[in-house]
């Protein structure tokens, strides 16, 4: 299965590219604009919350990055796991990459309509770009990113992951209360069409 783990493998590559341009260009501008705007920002209630995002996050990270290195070093993919049928692997490999791929878009996407705020110093709740999809666009790619790593690379040791999707419900749970603080009517319109998580079915 040298062909799935070159195209898998080639894929991360291209995810760490596209989510480093799109996101260290703001946060450079908003380092060197830094003023009165601000944004809710994390915070982590319990040790459980806080290791169950910081961790598969970091795991999270640090595979994307690692995994193609040895890969393309060493012609193998010592992660993954070979289930034995070839199609239902590529059945699972592509969903997995599609799930990255979906997530990183909208996270993007939010991240470029939050960023535009907060470079031009304005306090304001971000409703367009990825946020018009999804209240927390950031975390809705880091929960299909979880599931989907885990899909495309077939590798165990990624199980891990998963506690990152009750961690970062629960930091949304938290961000959703100083958001509804910091934003008031403004933001309970905004929620009512909205999903937190994953886009509302409008019919």
């Amino acid at each position: 299965m040298v062909l799935l783990s070159l195209i898998t493998n080639s894929f991360f590559l291209g995810y760490l590219a596209v989510f480093i341009v799109t996101h260290i260009p703001f946060d450079i501008v908003m380092l060197a604009k830094r003023g009165k705007a601000s944004y809710p920002r994390p915070s982590f209630e319990t040790f459980f919350e806080t290791f169950a995002v910081i961790v598969p996050t970091l795991i999270f990270w640090l595979f994307l990055f690692i995994n193609p290195i040895v890969f393309f070093n060493s012609g193998k993919d010592y992660a993954s796991l070979e289930i034995g049928f070839s199609t239902w692997e590529w059945i699972i490999r592509v969903i997995g990459l599609v799930l990255l791929s979906v997530g990183l878009l909208i996270g993007c996407l939010g991240r470029i309509g939050r960023g535009a705020y907060l470079a031009r110093n304005e306090s304001k709740l971000a409703t367009n770009w990825g946020h018009a999809i999804v209240r927390h666009p950031s975390y809705f790619m880091y929960i299909t990113g979880f599931i989907g790593l885990l899909l495309a690379s077939l590798s165990p040791y990624l199980l891990i992951l998963l506690i990152g999707i009750p961690g970062y419900i629960l930091t949304t749970i938290h961000e959703e209360k100083d958001l509804k603080e910091a934003f008031g009517e403004k933001f309970t319109k905004y929620k009512k069409k909205i999903g937190m998580l994953f886009p509302k079915i409008k019919y």
